[in-house]
């Protein structure tokens, strides 16, 4: 168990991992999709995240000021928790914009890791988006009676490993599945993914410094094989003359430096080049209530600069 962000940082440092990206399993799962490429999915989208600037993270501090450092990862979980984060991301933006239900509570990950189909640490990306898509689906930080899932436990997920989740803890999770995961391939495809409020979970084997620079930004840093959630996007390009992306770790506040647009603790910015090095390694999944990805409005896309 990782008992601090340092220890956490130090064995991803040293080869740990937690998340990998499975060719075949992923070209498996992109066959079972009705929209298995958002690129095609959301033709109507395209080139809506041009000059924009999308800070989706607010929907969920709305609900949970603590978004970023609440939870932080014990385990080789971070695909569950990347993957829970970017559902709580999409929802909590729906909810803001009137378009689903009240908020419940934040999403648990247990589920999620608990149906990596093995009793070893890790996951893969692929595993985590079609458990959420359609073999199980969303729960949340509740007491269910027979099962309590109102504080994180890491050792609830790993334990359901080898065995799977329990029948009637996927039975819970079915009654909330997402209606439609894709896979994101390129950056135009996360910048207006984004603009539209829609997060994604990408995994990647890309490390960072935990020292972020004065605009925000983490420089590349050695290699993680790891799972994070990107929750915002600027391409307003008033730093560099290209795309940013904030990505949220699991990590707590592993890292120092100053923010921008008062980003959550425990993130950081990245430059286009090492985004588009993270996406190539088709582990992005982007997840939405509704069949498809519809058009909405991201109300701070206005003239904010660092």
């Amino acid at each position: 168990m990782f008992k601090t962000p340092r220890d956490i940082l130090k064995a991803y440092k040293d080869g740990f991992v937690g998340s990998w990206c499975d060719p075949k399993d992923t070209d498996k799962l992109l066959g079972e999709l009705p929209h298995p490429l958002f690129g095609a999915a959301a033709s109507n989208l395209y080139g809506t995240g041009d000059r924009k600037l999308a800070l989706l993270y607010k929907s969920v501090q709305k609900f949970d000021p603590s978004f970023g450092p609440h939870e932080r990862q014990t385990t080789g979980d971070c695909v569950s928790h990347a993957t829970r984060n970017a559902v709580d991301v999409t929802r909590c933006h729906e909810i803001v914009g009137g378009d689903k239900e009240d908020f419940v509570a934040r999403g648990a990950t247990e589920a999620i890791y608990g149906s990596r189909g093995h009793g070893g640490q890790g996951m893969s990306c692929s595993k985590a988006a079609r458990f959420v898509h359609q073999n199980g689906g969303i729960l949340v930080r509740k007491d269910y009676g027979f099962i309590d899932f109102s504080k994180y436990n890491s050792s609830v997920g790993s334990r359901w490993g080898t065995r799977g989740v329990p029948s009637d803890v996927v039975k819970e999770g079915k009654k909330h599945q997402v209606k439609t995961i894709s896979l994101i391939k390129t950056i135009e495809e996360a910048r207006d993914a984004l603009a539209n409020g829609y997060a994604l979970s990408v995994c990647s084997n890309y490390g960072f410094s935990s020292r972020r620079s004065e605009h925000g930004i983490a420089r590349r840093s050695g290699s993680w094989n790891h799972a994070m959630c990107w929750c915002a996007m600027d391409d307003t390009r008033t730093v560099h003359n290209e795309t940013l992306f904030l990505i949220q770790n699991s990590w707590g506040a592993f890292n120092s430096g100053p923010k921008a647009h008062d980003q959550p603790d425990g993130s950081f910015w990245v430059r286009e080049k090492d985004a588009r090095g993270m996406l190539a390694q088709n582990g992005a999944w982007v997840f939405s209530d509704v069949d498809g990805f519809p058009p909405r409005q991201v109300e701070w896309t206005i003239n904010e600069v660092f």
